[in-house]
């Protein structure tokens, strides 16, 4: 058996969790597990690097190094160079690899790992939001996210294992189907020369969309946190609040319509990110259904393909290990 350090690691927080790992186990039963059933997080300002964090999580565990590790991290990873976008670490993947006395060490970006996971999770982890009993096994997976950012990426199904395709699609342009989305885009591009569909849909994007309608309406935007927008929304406490996240669940319906279109993603969209989570019971009162399927001749095309959404905020965890035995061959 072997012992697994997998880990999700952003600007803020580093989770990290460990899998036990009997290949032969898994070879006669053919259940694989990818479960971290032990799990830590700790605070990323308190450490000064990467390897300083990664040694104290096993001080925490209580155990000596494990030879085989999977850093999922927010932040780009470019010929063997790891970078986190909210601090201050540059590393060498392998330069960590052996400062730590690791045999394997592999560092993915967080949302790849996100969209790894999708097909490991199981079914309590996972709500459908929408089913259209039509899925197409043999075809690729949308995955996407509103959070801090909006992360996008396909799964595609590659000889009994899955490959994915990353992208930058929350940077494609944000496109307005009605008047009120005109004006909010108009009010933005005062501000700004493109604005994305990350500018919309994030934690920011609320920020955002109710400044942009309270300017519209013509009432002074209050000083909101992302926070404050979707809980006064939810809570209905402040109108433009409530207008701004229903006009944040109808883009997003019009968005997972538009990726699964680009995307040929007959084997479903599914949905990440710590937003929508909280949205989820708003969906049915705003028009994201409606939006998703709104696709001109293409509207069959889309109510093909359900639409699910990740309720695990570990699943990340789930995709680190998964991308760590799928990937690495002595622990097939």
């Amino acid at each position: 058996m072997s012992l697994l350090l997998v880990a999700d690691i952003g600007g803020t927080n580093g989770r990290f969790g460990l899998v036990e790992h009997d290949a032969e186990k898994n070879r006669i039963n053919g259940k694989i597990n990818y479960t971290a059933e032990r799990q830590i997080t700790l605070k990323c300002a308190n450490y000064p690097d990467m390897a300083t964090m990664i040694k104290a999580c096993c001080s925490e565990f209580g155990i000596n190094m494990p030879e085989y590790g999977c850093l999922a991290i927010a932040g780009p990873i470019e010929n063997g160079q790891a970078s986190m976008t909210n601090l201050n670490w540059k590393f060498s993947i392998d330069g960590l690899r052996d400062q730590l006395g690791m045999k394997t060490l592999h560092v993915i970006n967080d949302f790849a790992s996100l969209a790894y996971a999708v097909p490991f999770l199981e079914s309590n982890e996972l709500v459908t939001l929408y089913d259209s009993h039509k899925t197409n096994v043999d075809a690729p997976i949308v995955v996407m996210g509103p959070g801090t950012g909006f992360g996008m990426a396909a799964l595609v199904p590659n000889q009994n294992n899955w490959r994915i395709i990353p992208t930058e699609g929350g940077h494609a342009s944000f496109a307005p189907t009605n008047e009120k989305e005109l004006d909010i885009k108009a009010f933005l591009l005062k501000e700004q020369n493109h604005v994305s569909v990350e500018n919309i849909l994030s934690g920011g994007g609320l920020v955002t969309l109710y400044r942009a309608l309270a300017h519209n309406h013509g009432l002074e935007a209050k000083p909101y946190t992302p926070a404050d927008v979707s809980s006064k929304g939810i809570a209905n406490e402040d109108p433009i609040c409530r207008e701004a996240v229903l006009t944040f669940c109808d883009v997003l319906g019009e968005v997972a319509g538009d990726k699964a279109l680009s995307l040929g993603a007959k084997g479903g969209v599914v949905i990440g990110g710590g937003i929508t989570p909280k949205l989820v019971d708003l969906l049915p009162e705003s028009h994201f259904l409606e939006r998703y399927k709104n696709k001109g001749p293409m509207t069959s095309y889309v109510s093909d393909i359900s639409i699910k959404l990740i309720i695990n905020d570990k699943a990340a965890l789930v995709g680190s290990a998964a991308w760590l035995i799928n990937n690495t061959d002595s622990l097939k």
